[in-house]
């Protein structure tokens, strides 16, 4: 992917497809014992008694795979100087080994005023189930980058 070297190249309406990724089962399970150790990331059979019926990956391990798989896009390579907050609407469970696909789109470019070097980005990301296309993460998150 061509890197974007200005905040400026940046237009609302903007949309980048960054390909797919999955979260293993092993990933899913290795993030839960660390980080969300609830029942259902973690064993098969309380899973089933959970409201998903199933194993299903942390959303806050679907939401860090987004930003990781983001920067290692290069989309953002050259200009990310770091986020400022997001809001966060995790759509749908995620099965671990499903892989998802991940669309960004610019919702606004606004330069700082404090920082007339930087802007202020707003990127929504959407991650979806590659085979159907449900929607199982959805961010609006504003950028600090480079103009």
């Amino acid at each position: 992917m061509t890197p974007i070297r200005s905040a400026d190249e940046l237009l609302p309406g903007q949309a980048f497809d960054l390909g797919r990724f999955v979260l293993t089962r092993e990933e899913v399970l290795d993030f839960a014992r660390r980080f969300d150790p609830q029942p259902f990331h973690l064993d098969d059979d309380a899973a089933r008694g959970s409201i998903f019926g199933r194993l299903v990956a942390s959303g806050v391990h679907t939401f860090a795979a987004a930003v990781g798989h983001l920067i290692r896009s290069g989309l953002v390579s050259q200009v990310n100087q770091g986020a400022g907050g997001a809001e966060l609407t995790w759509a749908a469970a995620l099965e671990p080994d499903t892989p998802v696909t991940m669309r960004v789109i610019v919702e606004e470019v606004r330069p700082m005023r404090s920082k007339p070097h930087l802007a202020v980005v707003k990127l929504r990301y959407r991650v979806a189930k590659a085979g159907d296309g449900t929607v199982v993460l959805d961010v609006l998150a504003p950028h600090f980058m480079k103009r």
